[in-house]
């Protein structure tokens, strides 16, 4: 076997380990996200309307908000020093919260709008001449 099969073997091992490393990460996310109900109320929507469309728009909808809340809340913990009215160390993240969930919301709806706009464009440009007869 010698030298390069063992470094082949450990690189081997490595990347299993990573492989399985990110598919549990994937699978404690999902895990998170039927908990909360998002993936539930997305595919719902979805079907009361019978457009996936709406269902696609509805989970990255929620999940801007509820991504946006704790990076908005770090952040403006990071950045209190330009809050210095605001005494209260709790009132910091309350305000970084509402703050990252408008933030988030509004990076959602940005991602939908470029989503549609893309899938048009591609139809557009996909779209078979018709045969005449």
């Amino acid at each position: 076997m010698g030298v390069p099969g063992l470094i082949f073997l450990l690189v081997m091992l490595v990347l299993i380990g990573v492989g399985i490393a990110v598919g549990l990460f994937a699978c404690a996310i999902a895990a998170a996200l039927v908990m909360l109900g998002m993936l539930s109320s997305s595919v719902a929507l979805g079907f009361l309307t019978k457009r996936p469309a709406t269902a696609v728009r509805a989970f990255l909808l929620q999940f801007g908000v509820l991504a946006g809340i704790p990076a908005g809340a770090v952040t403006a913990w990071l950045g209190r020093t330009l809050l210095d009215k605001v005494d209260e160390s709790w009132l910091i993240a309350v305000y970084g919260g509402i703050a990252g969930a408008v933030a988030g919301a509004l990076l959602a709806l940005l991602l939908d709008f470029i989503f549609r706009r893309t899938h048009t464009w591609l139809e557009q440009r996909m779209r078979r001449p018709e045969l005449p007869g």
